[in-house]
């Protein structure tokens, strides 16, 4: 199973970690996403194109990513953050072939 690893605290915004996940999923490789570089800053087509990665049996390690800080929302990059996340949870939920594990290497 490969991994692929997200550090927080290596992206500025949300945005960031939207280029940052299709660079990691090879997505200029997949025909139908070769144009997309950042999906738009967009859930919806996150969602769809983590569809086209199903079947490549991935573990997802998320670093510095608090569940519990994001899911209040307290800004915008924490409702995009927040929107992310439960995408990623929902997929390895509905294709049990990939996985998703938070870690975390920041001292509280």
């Amino acid at each position: 199973m490969k991994e692929i690893i997200f550090n927080k605290k290596y992206y500025k915004s949300y945005k960031d970690f939207y280029t940052q996940i299709y660079k990691n999923l090879e997505g200029k490789t997949i025909p139908d996403w070769e144009d997309y570089e950042n999906l738009h800053f967009n859930a919806d087509l996150l969602e769809e194109f983590l569809w086209y990665c199903h079947n490549d049996n991935l573990k997802y390690i998320f670093v510095n990513f608090d569940k519990e800080k994001i899911k209040l929302q307290k800004n915008y990059d924490d409702y995009e953050y927040n929107l992310i996340l439960q995408i990623f949870e929902d997929f390895v939920q509905k294709y049990p072939n990939n996985l998703l594990q938070y870690e975390n290497d920041e001292k509280e």
